[in-house]
C-alpha cells in the first residue's frame, strides 16, 4: 500500500519544509488544490518539482472542465498525477486520460459526489485510472470506513483505489485488506507535533 501525503493551506515555504520533514516516508506528495489556487501552477507544482526533482507529485487540480488544457498545464509544470472529478462529463475525463497517456503520466478520478451507478460506469470506461474514494472535508465527521465499504462494492475487483478524508493509522489494516492501493493523509501528518514521526508511522503501517 502507498502513502500519499497531502499538503494544503500553507505557505510554499512551509510546504517545502513539510516535504523535507516527510522525506522518504511517502510514495507521493500531493500539492493540494489550495496551493495551486493560491500560488498558481508555476508557484506551486513547478516550484516543488524544481526543488525536489525525485519526488512523485500529484497536482490536485480537481478538473471538471477544459480537461485537455488543465491536465496538460499540470503535466508541463512537473506533475506525475492529476485529479479529475468523476461527476465531470465523460469527454472531460477522456481528455485528461489522453493527456496523461501522451505525457506518460497518470490520472486519478475523484469519486466525490458520485453514486454507485456513476462509479461503475467510470470503471468500465476508464479502467486504467486510479479511483479515489473521497469523504469531503466539509462534512467534518466520521464515515470514511462506511464509504469505502460501499464504494468497493460499486467498483468491483481489480480496480486501482485510493482513499481520502480521515484515514487514520488504525484504519489502515482494513484499507489494505480491502485492496486499497493508496491511502491519502493530510492533516494527520502535516499538523502533527512531529511531522517526520507521523509520516513514518503512517508509512510503516501502510507497508504492513
Amino acid at each position: 500500500m502507498k502513502l500519499q501525503a497531502a499538503i494544503d493551506r500553507v505557505s510554499m515555504e512551509k510546504a517545502e519544509e513539510l516535504i523535507r520533514q516527510i522525506g522518504t516516508h511517502a510514495d507521493v506528495i500531493e500539492i493540494g488544490t489550495s496551493l495551486i489556487k493560491d500560488f498558481g501552477l508555476s508557484g506551486s507544482v513547478e516550484r516543488i518539482r524544481r526543488k525536489f526533482p525525485l519526488v512523485r507529485l500529484l497536482a490536485d487540480m480537481k478538473i471538471c472542465d477544459e480537461g485537455a488544457y488543465e491536465a496538460r498545464r499540470a503535466f508541463e509544470a512537473g506533475a506525475d498525477f492529476i485529479t479529475v472529478m468523476g461527476f465531470s462529463a465523460d469527454a472531460t475525463i477522456r481528455a485528461c486520460a489522453d493527456e496523461a497517456d501522451s505525457f506518460g503520466k497518470e490520472y486519478m478520478i475523484d469519486l466525490m459526489s458520485c453514486d454507485g451507478e456513476r462509479a461503475a460506469a467510470l470503471v468500465k470506461e476508464f479502467p486504467e485510472a486510479v479511483f479515489c474514494i473521497h469523504l469531503p472535508s466539509d462534512i467534518r465527521g466520521a464515515g470514511l470506513e462506511e464509504l469505502v465499504v460501499e464504494s468497493i462494492q460499486w467498483l468491483g475487483e481489480g480496480v486501482r483505489i485510493a482513499a481520502a478524508g480521515g484515514v487514520s493509522v488504525s484504519f489502515i489494516p482494513a484499507l489494505r485488506s480491502a485492496g486499497v492501493e493508496t491511502g491519502i493523509v493530510g492533516s494527520g501528518i502535516t499538523k502533527a507535533e512531529n511531522v517526520q514521526e507521523a509520516a513514518r508511522e503512517y508509512y510503516e503501517a501502510m507497508k504492513g
